[in-house]
């Protein structure tokens, strides 16, 4: 099969769409498919290079974030189009909006993957209004998804979330899956309480909660905070978090790097409070790390929680705080639940992903190739 992966940043990117394409691509390409990765950044083997799209007021923004979007060169994406037997399309800008015009009129199906939230755009040029959330849902619904052939949502959340906005398109949950080398692995002993973040350094991600809890904490002198990401609120964080006693941790490393710091972590915190699927909770849970995990109305990855004790209140370090001393103050019990989260992380494995997206994929090419469709 010849697939066309269409999505606005590929090189250097930090953001989980980025990741989890990349994971995908590898793994249909290893079972023998062509994947062509159209993007920005640099050509290669395999990758069709894109120029970079200029947003005037929004650009210091997306430069922070590492997440430039794509010019959508008509020319090139009708021959990228023309030689695919399917386009996919991750990102719900222009590139996908006009790629999927491109693929329409080839007769070649479209496939949509539900990555980017309305709130994950709106958040971080500051914007908190749900109705303007619910508004900008709505549009994407229309100019994206309701003009794919299917839809792929990361979760079931993901699905009720895009349907609430509109969605007729069929749809197919597919979790974003857990590469084989997130394993539990010998565990080194630790002079401190090690607590654990990935993510974007972005507003909806909340690591300012994190750090004010770690400050609240019976135990600050005792804990050593690890944030890995990179992003626009870097330079904030860090400011915040002078002062703990214990300097934080910052760094930003590739995907496969970050297994040794699972590894390390006695605990595993996510404040986010916009999520469509957290794959670092899943990473974490597949290497044996005990994840406290925040309730959020737009973020359902507390349903991943393995009790009540593991969950606090999105946007409250007072009760993560509390939450984080009760573990600190247990340390049998978080031993205990590292088997019960490698177990939870286990039902996640990626090539049961792939060989649902193949499915899906299938079902559609099966279909007839004509022009217009």
């Amino acid at each position: 099969m010849r697939i066309a992966m269409l999505l606005d940043a590929w090189d250097d990117a930090p953001t989980g769409a980025v990741i989890s394409t990349r994971r995908f691509t590898e793994r249909l390409r290893d079972r023998g498919h062509t994947v062509t990765v159209v993007s920005t950044g640099a050509p290669y083997p395999g990758k069709i290079a894109l120029p970079e799209l200029k947003v005037p007021l929004a650009q210091s923004i997306i430069t922070k974030m590492r997440t430039p979007l794509a010019w959508p060169d008509r020319g090139t994406l009708a021959r990228a189009v023309a030689d695919a037997d399917l386009v996919h399309v991750h990102t719900p800008f222009l590139l996908a909006m006009r790629g999927i015009t491109v693929a329409k009129q080839a007769g070649v199906p479209t496939v949509a993957t539900f990555h980017v939230r309305a709130e994950h755009i709106l958040r971080n040029i500051g914007v908190r209004d749900q109705a303007a959330a619910d508004l900008l849902s709505r549009l994407l619904v229309r100019r994206v998804y309701n003009r794919c052939d299917h839809v792929i949502c990361p979760s079931a959340f993901g699905q009720a979330e895009v349907r609430r906005h509109g969605l007729r398109t069929p749809t197919t949950v597919i979790s974003n899956g857990i590469p084989e080398e997130y394993r539990p692995r010998s565990r080194p002993a630790n002079d401190r309480f090690v607590i654990l973040s990935v993510g974007r350094l972005a507003p909806e991600k909340r690591h300012d909660v994190l750090i004010e809890a770690v400050r609240r904490s019976r135990h600050e002198k005792d804990i050593r905070l690890v944030v890995l990401g990179d992003g626009p609120l870097r330079n904030r964080l860090r400011d915040q978090a002078r002062g703990l006693t214990n300097p934080v941790h910052f760094d930003c490393l590739p995907p496969h790097e970050l297994i040794s710091h699972y590894t390390t972590a006695d605990l595993y915190v996510h404040t986010a409070e916009i999520e469509v699927e957290c794959m670092s909770v899943l990473e974490a849970m597949a290497c044996g790390v005990p994840c406290l995990i925040a309730e959020s109305a737009t973020d359902e990855t507390a349903r991943l929680a393995r009790s009540e004790r593991f969950r606090f209140a999105a946007g409250s370090p007072r009760e993560l705080a509390a939450r984080i001393d009760y573990w600190i103050e247990h340390p049998d019990e978080v031993r205990a639940s590292r088997v019960d989260h490698a177990e939870a992380g286990r039902r996640y494995p990626i090539d049961a992903s792939v060989d649902r997206l193949l499915d899906a994929y299938r079902s559609l090419t099966a279909r007839q190739r004509v022009p217009g469709h």
